[in-house]
């Protein structure tokens, strides 16, 4: 039996004690400890680190957020909260538990542990992998996967608690290392990705379908980017000044939090001091103020909109949340990342946004933008959740999509239209080694038509597409799945082919629908998409969009030169 008692004592002269830091797991599985003469039930896994950190012949002091703050008392657990930085801060150690031993994990912990000892010697580590992947047997490496994919990497506070701490010390089962170890060994896997990525591939057998859902990495993908590498680095928000905010929120938007108020309140403690203070948290106020509150702050701070483009949750989810849909819903979890913050567009230019709430509830922003074009026609969605064939019969759908609008065009138009259709399909992020002859349409319609002649050997391609199979570029069959998951797996995913009244073509959100309307927000690094919404002049916002040519200041200086207008648009 466990027994503890509890102490109080000044968080300015604390005593010396350990922090635990674990995922709460399953409130309905518990164990009972003895607590001040009583008995009370708390989870397994607190449980087990309790275990884990206690001492043989002498009492530890720790603390535990689910025992050490009333989780009932409401504003209690506000005033501790917002003292989490400093509680972890000040703890001797942090004991992180991340569960009992299961699936190997003691072997996994001491492969880590020769790959941490390897230190600097590059050349090192390509060895120990190669010796450890023999056949068909991938060695230690999927223990260490199961290890790197259980709960608690996915929990969202642990992020500010290991970044807080003086010295942290990993317990899983009867083992314990410390966090260097685990540090040291998922920079290591970055590092050899690609030869970590063969060696496995190898071994395993390369999968004969493609898939790109992020919930379903293959073990190398495991051992590179999740664990302590899906863990953000706090230091490197702190240069970034108010944009820090909406960095945070992106890189632990697909972490988890029993309440979804903490995927803000849980990430201040990593931010500038600036920043942390323009916050409070207040678990006595409504989602949605807690959300639009970040809307409004970045608006004012960053002079800049990129924040709405956030907002990439379904429409019907919005309306459940009760949140506008230019407010980003954090809890959300979606497979998709805004455009502007991946590819580093700069659609607005180097323009201030101009914005501004229209009434006291903040549920109506007023946006100044460059209205582009109307969506006419689109494409059928590629799902989040998706294999190669999924892949192949959308760019068949959107190539014909686009040849029927183009039917009646002369041959040079055509010839454009192609290269420009295969430079949106991968977000215009065309390999600087390929030239501009049309070397790269030419690859791509390639490798397209190729699989789909493997595929469906069946189906009758047109002749145009069909004579590209016989084109001579360099990449071999094997590679050919690869280049397409490379180029277009994550840009062509959640979204679809549209072409606009004027002819413009591009890639939006998958909600995007004839009629909607494409416009680029002054200081805002993409075009959007906003639906008219009743018959008032006032709009919901879609979803962020790639039009083709308009992803680099092309609208703004139209504006300016006066071919284009800026209006102002209410959105709701």
């Amino acid at each position: 039996m466990i027994k503890c008692e509890i102490v109080h004592a000044p968080l300015a002269h604390p005593p010396r004690y350990v922090a635990i830091s674990y995922a709460w797991g399953d409130a309905g599985d518990t164990r009972k400890i003895e607590l001040d003469g009583s008995l009370i039930p708390i989870s397994v896994n607190l449980h087990g680190a309790f275990q884990a950190v206690r001492q043989k012949f002498m009492p530890i002091l720790v603390w535990a957020d689910a025992l050490s703050i009333d989780q009932r008392n409401m504003e209690e657990r506000t005033q501790q909260i917002r003292l989490m930085p400093r509680i972890y801060a000040s703890a001797e150690s942090v004991a992180v538990w991340l569960g009992p031993e299961e699936d190997e994990s003691s072997s996994a912990i001491s492969l880590l542990e020769e790959i941490s000892e390897l230190g600097d010697k590059e050349e090192a580590l390509p060895r120990l992998i190669h010796s450890e992947v023999s056949g068909n047997s991938l060695g230690r490496f999927p223990a260490v996967a199961y290890l790197f994919e259980r709960d608690y990497w996915h929990r969202l506070w642990v992020v500010q608690e290991v970044f807080s701490a003086r010295s942290v010390t990993v317990y899983c089962g009867n083992s314990h290392v410390s966090w260097d170890v685990f540090q040291r060994a998922s920079e290591a896997f970055f590092r050899h990705r690609e030869g970590l990525n063969l060696n496995l591939s190898k071994a395993q057998g390369v999968s004969q379908q493609m898939t790109t859902s992020p919930d379903q990495f293959s073990c190398s993908q495991v051992l590179i980017y999740q664990g302590p590498a899906s863990l953000p680095d706090g230091n490197s928000f702190i240069g970034l000044g108010e944009e820090s905010l909406l960095e945070a929120l992106r890189a632990c938007r697909r972490k988890f939090a029993s309440d979804p108020k903490d995927k803000l309140f849980g990430i201040l403690g990593i931010l500038p001091r600036e920043v942390q203070q323009e916050f409070r948290a207040d678990y006595s106020r409504s989602l949605k103020d807690v959300y639009t509150e970040v809307v409004d702050y970045l608006l004012k701070a960053t002079d800049r909109v990129d924040v709405i483009c956030d907002a990439i949750q379904p429409l019907s989810h919005k309306s459940s949340t009760n949140l506008p849909s230019f407010v980003p819903d954090w809890s959300y979890m979606p497979h998709l990342e805004s455009l502007g913050h991946k590819y580093k567009f700069r659609a607005g230019g180097s323009t201030k946004a101009r914005c501004k709430f229209t009434n006291e509830k903040l549920n109506k922003l007023e946006i100044s933008a460059i209205y582009l074009d109307t969506i006419t026609i689109h494409g059928t969605m590629v799902n989040t959740v998706c294999t190669v064939g999924d892949y192949l019969m959308a760019f068949l759908h959107w190539r014909a999509v686009l040849s029927e609008s183009i039917q009646n065009e002369d041959v040079v138009y055509k010839q454009n239209m192609e290269k420009q259709f295969v430079e949106v399909l991968c977000l215009g992020q065309v390999p600087p080694h390929w030239d501009d002859s049309g070397q790269w349409a030419t690859a791509c319609c390639h490798v397209f038509a190729s699989l789909l002649r493997d595929r469906l050997p069946h189906l009758q391609l047109d002749p145009a597409l069909h004579a590209y199979i016989d084109a001579r570029l360099g990449i071999e069959p094997k590679e050919m799945r690869e280049f397409l998951q490379q180029h277009f797996g994550d840009r062509m995913m959640g979204r679809r082919f549209c072409r606009t009244t004027q002819g413009l073509i591009g890639m939006g959100s998958g909600s995007l629908l004839p009629g909607d309307i494409v416009v680029v927000p002054l200081g805002c690094s993409t075009p959007v998409l906003l639906r008219q919404a009743g018959t008032r002049d006032e709009y919901r916002f879609v979803g962020d969009v790639y039009i083709q040519g308009y992803m680099h200041g092309m609208a703004v200086d139209e504006w300016m030169q006066g071919s284009r207008g800026l209006k102002q648009y209410v959105l709701l």
